[in-house]
Order: C-alpha cells, then structure tokens, then sequence
C-alpha cells in the first residue's frame, strides 16, 4: 500500500442536481405587502359602492326630470291669481250668463261709413275677408300719399248662438294670439262689453316705417269682436291707433247689443 495513501477512505462521486420544485424556498409575505394588499381590495369595494348608489346622469340632449307635483291648495291658490300683465278673463272660469244676440253679425255693416272716412282718411273700397271679417285701406301705393298717411282698419264679428263659452275661449286665445307680437296686454280704457283688452306692437325691420298696430278684443255676451287698425310709423306715443281701434269696437259692440 501507497504510504501516501494510508489514512484515506475510498470516495464516491455525487452527480449535484438543480434544486427541484419542493427544494426552492416560499415566497416571504411581508407586512408592507400585506397592508398593501389590504388597501387595494378596500378601495375596489368603495368604488363598487359609489357606482351602485349615484344617480344616472342624463344623456345629451334627454328632458330634464319634471318638478315635484304642486299640492292642491297651493295650485288652487295660484290659479286663483292671474299675472299682472294678465287679463281676469283669461284665467276665470268661462261665463254662464245667457246669449243675448240672436242674429249672425256682418262686420261691413256695423261700422259706419264717416268713423271708417276719420280712420282711414282716404278709404279705398271696403274688402269682405270672410263672412265675419271686412277690411278697409288707405287708397293703394301709387296714389300719391306718404307712408305715414297709409292706414287699414280690419274688423272681425262672430256670433256664437246660444254659447257664451266658446265666445269667452275664442275672445281668450284672440287674445294669446296678439300677445305673441306684442308680448303684453291690456285691459282696455274705457272698457266694452263684459270684457275687453288691447295689445300695440311695432314691426321692425324693413324701411324702419313700422307699420304699428294696435288690436282691440271685445266679448259682448256670445259674440266676440276684434278690432285691428294699422299705420304705416315707426310708433305711436299718442296712442291714436289705440283709441281709434277703441273708438270702431265700442260702436259695433253698441250695434251688436241693440240688434243692429
């Protein structure tokens, strides 16, 4: 035996191998990572909560949510109180008094021939629009007159036999019907018949010589009666056309109430 070799043992060769699966050690849970883990989960449940309870926002363009139904008694109350601006008849019940004119009106006839020759000055003849409705006009363009000098005056008479409603609901939407040029209303000074309102508005635009209006509407028991008479201004500070359109309703309203 080699000397060197005594004391030795035989070795035998170990093959090294890659750590398996079981051999590799565990992920480490730290407390940072579980408090971070914490947050993100409470954060996911509050945004879960906050989209369940909001209120869907409204799409382009969709109607706003109507407003919570007024009480009764408040309704009632408000009902009860017209606008300023806001004729009586217009939100009053509709009148039940009984129909006094009989006979179907002309409106050719009710106004006299010297009240249209004051109006108009130089009246041009006289037009039936309808059955219930005349016009008169200045003489035509051409004749030599100004624009200032240039008037109409329409007249329009309706009888509702038997019915004082559904004169009351013409007489109230006549009069809605002015207000959309005139914004406003009136009741009119002196008053005629059991009601009675007057709107004035200015058309702009054009030559800048108006014309202006002045309309006048008129309910005697079951008749109703509009008068509208133009000039060809810019305005009309002292009220001439009013008082003129004024002047032809109470005369067909004296008519109409005498049988005329």
């Amino acid at each position: 035996m080699n000397p060197n070799q005594q004391g030795q043992f035989p070795t035998v060769a170990v093959q090294r191998t890659a750590p398996t699966q079981q051999s590799r050690p565990g992920l480490r849970v730290t407390p940072v990572m579980l408090g971070a883990a914490v947050t993100v989960v409470v954060l996911m449940l509050l945004a879960v909560v906050f989209l369940l309870t909001r209120e869907p926002e409204p799409a382009a363009g969709a109607t706003p949510a109507k407003p919570a139904a007024t009480p009764p008694s408040q309704a009632a109350t408000a009902a009860a109180e017209p606008s300023p601006s806001e004729p009586a008849d217009a939100s009053e019940p509709a009148p039940t008094g009984p129909a006094t004119i009989t006979k179907e009106a002309d409106p050719c006839t009710l106004v006299d021939e010297d009240l249209v020759k004051k109006l108009t000055l130089y009246p041009d003849d006289k037009s039936q629009i309808r059955a219930d409705e005349c016009e008169w006009s200045t003489l035509p363009p051409g004749a030599g007159l100004p624009d200032n000098m240039s008037f109409q005056l329409r007249v329009y008479v309706k009888v509702f036999p038997g019915d004082v409603a559904a004169a009351h609901e013409q007489h109230v939407a006549q009069r809605r019907e002015a207000m959309l040029l005139a914004r406003d209303s009136t009741p009119a000074d002196p008053p005629v018949g059991e009601s009675s309102w007057t709107t004035r508005f200015t058309m702009t635009g054009g030559t800048g010589n108006g014309p202006t209006t002045a309309t006048v509407g008129v309910r005697v028991s079951n008749a109703v009666i509009q008068v509208v008479y133009q000039r060809r201004v810019p305005e009309d500070p002292s009220g001439r056309l009013t008082k003129g359109a004024l002047e032809v309703a109470t005369a067909v309203a004296a008519k109409l109430g005498t049988g005329g």
